[in-house]
């Protein structure tokens, strides 16, 4: 509620003066999906993940005729293909016969905001795109490996999870259907990248494993309207 209070104040306080000033809670909810590297079954570059959840707390508001603010934060969760990271691991190992592993999903925070072009193309329609910037926060999965080698080797072994605050850009698209007044029905979506560094600790010392980020939220919301 803190949150919220202060950001009608300060849309309120740099909005045009005698302008009606309206604000949107958004309230979202649906899949995210792992794109380029972060998705790919790379061992030196990709993480292996897969489409997962997404939701996210929005508020915007207009400050010009067709121009507006927006900032949000919201939690993605991304499952790892474990078959496939199995896989590949047996593949390029050439002592390895087979390996079982069980994993935690990628855990996502983001917290970004930008400027917000919205329009009426139709009545009760509404559409909107905006340019996004701000912190991303990534955690690693917790893995646990049992592998079976050709000769001997562990029984069992367990990567760590490990984690990074970086800088966070995309852009926004919303097509939102007006119920009422006071709250629409919309079909949202963002494309947020980053880059992270991820340490671990390993035989030869403290290593870094850099990732590119970039995910796809689509997602329903509830926009509820707040005149103030």
């Amino acid at each position: 509620m803190r949150w919220l209070l202060l950001f009608l104040i300060f849309t309120k306080s740099i909005s045009v003066p005698g302008q009606p000033t309206e604000g949107r809670i958004h309230l979202r909810s649906g899949a995210s999906i792992p794109l380029f590297e972060y998705a790919s079954a790379d061992l030196n570059k990709g993480c292996f993940t897969t489409t997962g959840l997404s939701t996210t707390l929005a508020l915007s508001s207009n400050l010009y005729k067709r121009w507006g603010v927006t900032v949000q934060g919201g939690l993605q969760l991304h499952p790892v293909d474990v078959g496939w990271l199995g896989y590949e691991k047996v593949r390029t190992d050439p002592f390895l016969l087979d390996v079982t592993i069980r994993s935690e999903p990628y855990r996502i925070l983001h917290f970004v905001g930008g400027p917000v072009y919205s329009f009426v193309p139709f009545p009760k329609l509404h559409l909107g795109a905006s340019l996004l910037g701000g912190a991303l926060y990534a955690s690693t999965p917790y893995q646990l490996h049992k592998p079976k080698y050709f000769m001997t080797g562990p029984d069992f072994y367990e990567i760590t999870t490990s984690s990074d605050y970086s800088f966070a850009y995309g852009a926004g698209l919303s097509l939102a259907y007006a119920i009422t007044d006071c709250y629409h029905l919309a079909i949202e979506s963002d494309l947020l990248r980053s880059k992270a560094g991820f340490q671990f600790i390993s035989g030869t010392g403290l290593r870094t494993d850099w990732r590119q980020i970039t995910m796809l939220n689509i997602s329903l919301s509830l926009v509820l309207k707040v005149p103030y």
